[in-house]
């Protein structure tokens, strides 16, 4: 309980009926993250009292005071203290005495330990907090905006002397509003890759609803509420599907007044059924307009903005639909300002994650990846049912990073026999609260696998909860003290087994208590012949863990084999449709289009897919950081890096986590390599075909006219790029020149010069 202040002030409230003053103290901390682009910009505490926070006041450092509403430098840090709606009050903290000039320059930073003290007649009864840093350091650092949950402020209760330490129950991070943002336009009918065209395949579009069921199962599970009082009913999840045409998905039981977000709740399967119920109704029909999904979800959101918004964005194609996502005049991804938001993505504060999903030269790579970049996402690019189960769960990491969330396993199989498969080991150790074990596989085969999962004395383990999917079987353990050590999982057939043959994937999630981690790649745009830097950063109860065993952080690189653009560089086809047609079912198709389609669906994915390539072994650089090289980047396309956390010593026990990146790596002009050639036409009409071109031999390809320019130093007109044949040749033409007269044009290609050329 609380200790009033004593004689005084117990006098003076019988004497004027004043309520009685009180206090509780604490200390924010917050600890160095081991990156000067990304320590900490900003925490914010919610307390909830027990009664109106009216008069009451927040006490920094033992000198500040802040009344509601006020905000104020101490010892060079901004600190605001406000009204939160009922009876919540935010505190709002920016260390930043630790950066300067911006929030990517924090090289002198510091530890914080600030000493804080609630004043009022009320009771604090319970708190959240979240932690953000810098987005995207190489897009921006005016802003911090991304909640991470690895190396977090932390609050301690603490008496200080004048008031006693703070009793009131940690409800963990702040919740979360998330909009998905799917494709529903025609080719969402067609089947995946690799899946052959049998009636009895699943299209994409039944893939991607099998796969969001779990996506919605999994974070139901994951994030139920623990035994020490962390508590996340509240985190609310909208729809938006697109086509040519925006639908945002009105929701039963959603908040007014938009009627699209639908808090959690307590139950299970409880409110958020409603959105399972949504997606399943997705039918597949028309053009692509991604941008106009974005700005549909957004602007739902403006409706009811109640918590940080995300958005999880999935498509299998190319927009084709305005509004467009395209650069703005600064070179950064933009879209018309929508409800209050600015133009381009990375000022709106909101992280996007990508997943392109599909045949893989029909997806815009490079546009889901710099969505993602600029706006502090991750981005994936699964090509079947399995790789988008695996990539939707580390979506769900990442977006859950701010209640450190993890992958422990993950691992793929067929079921052919009756079962069941072969043990596999979990090792939990003692930073697992909760685990979370799934198995999935594609449909339209539904209830054909479950799960068997047994305590490391090989006795049956009942789960606390399970949820059951048409195409997953999810079971949930809370973990206690005596649960440590190596459990194993076997999967075996469900009730449907007539299917002879099920191919499936097997994860665990972790809810973390101790151990915080984060991977990064740099650079974060990368060319041909880029040495990159895997970089992992890890910490146990807040503090930098060094020394760890060497060999304990592994990331194994996947490569693709060949270079896209090189490929469709060397394919010749006759276009005899010319311009963007229609399909049957709604969708556009351009001449880029056709001509990806004129491939093998089969053939051309394995030929770009990534594939094992190398294991590089990260190494101890101090204060928790581990950093390895990789510098064999000479084939352009996606790269993969899926990092395997595995070390047993005397601080942590045995630990063992996985996690994947992806990475592309563009192609870097080289001016020796890239051809120029320029044809006169007519006395004053010249054509210059430009056809980038690495050092390494990787063509451009085609549809990157965007990043293709030329200037025309003089008199006369320049118009183009045309790449008319789709093989990364870009052809500009350039008019009204002085009779016969060589024109003088300056060429880049993505911001590299290869030269000023005259014909």
């Amino acid at each position: 309980m609380k200790r009033t202040t004593a004689a005084v002030v117990m006098f003076l409230c019988a004497v004027f009926a004043l309520p009685a003053i009180a206090s509780e103290s604490f200390t924010l901390n917050i600890p160095l993250r081991g990156n000067p682009q990304q320590e900490t910009g900003e925490v914010r505490i919610t307390l909830t009292l027990n009664a109106s926070p009216a008069g009451s006041q927040l006490v920094v450092n033992g000198n500040a005071t802040l009344n509601l509403g006020d905000t104020q430098t101490v010892a060079g840090d901004s600190v605001s203290y406000a009204t939160a709606g009922g009876n919540d009050v935010r505190i709002t903290y920016k260390p930043l005495s630790n950066f300067n000039g911006n929030f990517c320059s924090a090289f002198a930073a510091n530890e914080k330990n600030v000493a804080m003290r609630f004043v009022g007649a009320q009771d604090v009864t319970e708190y959240r907090m979240s932690t953000y840093i810098v987005a995207a350091p190489a897009v921006d650092c005016t802003s911090v905006y991304k909640h991470t949950g690895d190396t977090p402020a932390t609050l301690i209760p603490v008496d200080d002397g004048v008031a006693p330490a703070l009793t009131a129950t940690n409800r963990g991070r702040h919740p979360i509003d998330l909009v998905l943002v799917l494709d529903k336009s025609g080719s969402m009918s067609d089947f995946a890759p690799g899946t052959g065209a049998s009636p009895d395949q699943p299209t994409k579009a039944e893939i991607l609803k099998s796969a969001m069921a779990a996506f919605v199962a999994q974070w139901r599970e994951i994030d139920q509420p623990t035994v020490d009082g962390g508590e996340w009913s509240h985190d609310r999840i909208g729809v938006v599907f697109f086509d040519n045409v925006i639908a945002p998905q009105m929701l039963a039981g959603a908040d007014a007044p938009g009627n699209v977000f639908v808090q959690r709740g307590a139950a299970i399967p409880g409110p958020w059924s409603a959105v399972t119920n949504s997606i399943n109704s997705l039918t597949p029909g028309g053009s692509t307009s991604i941008g106009g999904g974005i700005n549909e979800g957004m602007k739902q959101w403006k409706i009811d903005p109640a918590h940080d918004l995300s958005v999880i964005l999935v498509t299998d194609g190319i927009q084709n639909t305005a509004p467009l996502v395209q650069p703005a005049p600064s070179g950064f991804l933009a879209l018309p300002p929508v409800s209050g938001f600015p133009d381009e993505l990375r000022k709106r504060l909101v992280p996007i994650q990508t997943i392109g999903f599909g045949d893989p030269a029909a997806v815009d790579e490079t546009l889901m990846k710099n969505i993602s970049l600029e706006t502090a996402g991750v981005s994936y690019k699964p090509i079947s049912a399995i790789t988008l189960y695996d990539d939707l769960g580390a979506t769900l990491v990442a977006l859950l990073k701010g209640n450190t969330a993890s992958m422990a396993f993950v691992h793929h199989d067929t079921m052919t026999g009756s079962g069941p498969s072969a043990p596999q080991p979990l090792i939990v150790d003692r930073s697992a609260q909760r685990m979370v074990v799934s198995v999935q596989w594609a449909p339209p085969v539904r209830e054909a696998l479950d799960l068997a999962v047994f305590r490391p004395d090989g006795s049956a383990a009942a789960p606390d909860s399970a949820e059951k999917t048409p195409q997953a079987s999810i079971q949930t353990f809370n973990i206690k003290p005596g649960d440590v050590g190596t459990w194993s999982v076997r999967v075996k057939r469900g009730i449907n087994k007539d299917i002879k043959s099920v191919p499936y994937t097997l994860s665990t999630l972790f809810l973390e208590r101790h151990l915080d981690y984060r991977l990064s790649i740099d650079p974060a745009r990368a060319m041909t012949g880029d040495k990159l830097m895997v970089r992992a950063v890890v910490a146990w109860d807040g503090k930098p863990l060094t020394a760890l065993p060497a060999g304990a952080l592994r990331v194994r690189i996947q490569r693709p084999g060949e270079s896209l653009g090189t490929i469709l560089h060397g394919v010749r086809f006759e276009d005899k449709s010319k311009g963007t047609t229609t399909t049957p079912a709604g969708d556009k198709l351009t001449p880029y289009d056709r001509k990806v389609a004129t491939l093998t669906r089969d053939s051309l994915p394995k030929r770009i897919t990534p594939v094992d390539f190398v294991t590089i072994e990260l190494k101890d650089r101090g204060r928790g950081v581990y950093e390895g090289t990789f510098d064999q980047t000479s084939i352009a396309g996606s790269y993969g890096f899926e990092a395997v956390l595995d070390w047993d010593e005397p601080r942590t026990g045995h630990v063992r986590r996985v996690e994947r990146l992806e990475q592309i790596v563009r192609v870097k002009a080289d001016p020796a390599n890239t051809e120029v050639k320029t044809t006169r036409i007519d006395a004053r009409t010249v054509t210059i075909a430009v056809t980038p071109r690495d050092k390494f031999g990787n063509f451009l390809g085609p549809r990157y006219a965007s990043i293709v320019h030329a200037k025309l130093n003089g008199e006369g007109r320049l118009s183009g790029p045309v790449d008319r044949e789709q093989t990364g040749t870009y052809v500009f033409t350039a008019a009204a020149l002085p009779p016969n007269k060589a024109p003088d044009v300056t060429i880049t290609v993505d911001g590299v010069a290869v030269g000023a050329r005259k014909p």
